[in-house]
């Protein structure tokens, strides 16, 4: 999902000059990312007939996060194999993940304790399973409600970390390509997958004891515990994507791997590790498999028009040019005020949906009273209020945990030695 900062992919601090603006392109595409995400969400309020346009011939959400896998996919496995250490990678991950992503679960339960945002009733009636399985960062795939609804791509970002580790560790990381046709293939050819076939608190309990092992084990730096330790967690992220989708990805849950692998395979072709011409057919595979999903989607739904494969389409072509337009002028200067968007774009997307629903009292009432020119200074108030907040989450909540894992990974290396020894080649 959804990284953000540079600093989150365990890797120094660009030099000033090509470095730096090289990864502000990144920063930069997140901030469109996150733009359209919340664009799709502030306009369930404000806006209304706007979206009622835009939304026959964009998908923007889907947009958004479909473009912050990529760039996921693109960057993650690159840090990974460039430092060649799977301890300090995880070590990183959940420094940098978690602290928000406590912080936003712990305020989201103490606003829904007081009424003021609405909480499912199964997170209540099963407190122990739903406070496992996010502590997992995978209860999307554990048939667990979500705190809050834009938890959900976490979800596929820890699966993706997951079976980049297990093919790391297993020196195996320059099949991606091939990872991401395959999820391709059986996307196509198994859609609907049957939604949540494992009972959630058995299934929660076996995941997180699976990690519990499978982690220190690829970390360990013992070449047999590595093995081990990848197989595992492979065998978890498989399992789940296969057998335990969510109703609302039971058609596309496959293919958003598999377009976070499509990013692994454009950095490989940018930096010759592949040929552009391999790149362009993984892409080309993941996005006609894309086609056809929504396409069957539709029919299943009744709703196969004109307009709404048109909107397919049109999606695909716009988180796929983003993609292309970021990575073709990387080496132009990104706007400062976009690639400081980027920067916060983690906070702005953990913390946007809980402050919507705090704020829907006043922002319906408004949307369902307002003209849409009057109602452009109410949104400005909303976004100055969110970006406000998230600057203070990303200074104080992430920047901290980034700086604690960076001396974690060092602590840890200095204690038992580097584990890179044990994926090398």
């Amino acid at each position: 999902m959804l990284d953000t900062a540079p600093a989150v992919h365990a890797r120094p601090a660009p030099a000033p000059g090509a470095g730096a603006e090289r990864m502000a392109w990144l920063d930069g595409l997140r901030a469109v990312a996150v733009l359209l995400v919340v664009y799709a969400h502030l306009s369930r309020y404000l806006f209304r007939g706007v979206r009622g346009f835009t939304g026959e011939w964009l998908h923007a959400g889907t947009a958004g996060v479909m473009l912050f896998f990529l760039v996921s996919g693109y960057i993650i496995p690159a840090s990974l194999e460039r430092h060649g250490s799977i301890r300090s990678f995880w070590v990183s991950r959940i420094a940098r993940l978690l602290p928000l992503y406590l912080v936003v679960t712990v305020l989201a339960l103490c606003l829904a304790a007081f009424g003021l945002v609405p909480m499912d009733r199964d997170l209540v009636a099963h407190p122990a399973t739903a406070a496992l399985a996010h502590l997992t960062m995978l209860p999307h795939l554990l048939g667990v409600p979500l705190v809050t609804p834009v938890f959900w791509t976490l979800t596929y970002e820890m699966a993706f970390y997951l079976l980049v580790s297990a093919l790391f560790a297993l020196r195996l990381h320059r099949g991606g390509g091939a990872v991401a046709v395959l999820l391709a293939a059986v996307s196509v050819a198994a859609v609907p997958l049957a939604p949540a076939l494992l009972p959630a608190t058995p299934v929660t309990v076996a995941v997180a004891l699976g990690l519990a092992a499978g982690l220190p084990a690829v970390a360990s730096g013992r070449r047999w515990a590595v093995a081990v330790g990848a197989l595992l967690l492979a065998a978890i992220a498989v399992t789940l994507l296969a057998a335990n989708q969510d109703p609302a990805h039971v058609w596309d849950g496959l293919l958003i791997v598999a377009v976070m692998f499509v990013g692994t395979t454009i950095h490989r072709a940018q930096h010759g590790q592949t040929g552009w011409w391999r790149a362009g057919a993984v892409a080309a595979a993941v996005g006609a498999a894309l086609i056809i999903t929504w396409y069957a989607q539709l029919d299943a739904l009744g709703a196969p028009t004109a307009t709404y494969r048109t909107r397919a389409i049109v999606t695909l072509l716009v988180f796929g040019g983003l993609f292309a337009l970021g990575l073709l002028a990387r080496d132009g200067r990104t706007p400062r005020p976009l690639a400081w968007l980027g920067r916060i774009s983690y906070s702005v997307y953990l913390v946007h949906f809980v402050l919507l629903q705090l704020l829907s009292p006043v922002l319906t009432p408004l949307g369902d009273r307002l003209p849409v020119l009057a109602e452009v200074p109410v949104a400005l108030g909303y976004l100055g209020l969110l970006l406000g907040i998230s600057w203070l989450t990303h200074r104080f909540v992430e920047v901290p945990g980034q700086r604690l894992g960076r001396r974690g990974a060092r602590w840890m290396t200095a204690r038992w030695g580097s584990d890179s020894a044990a994926t090398a080649r």
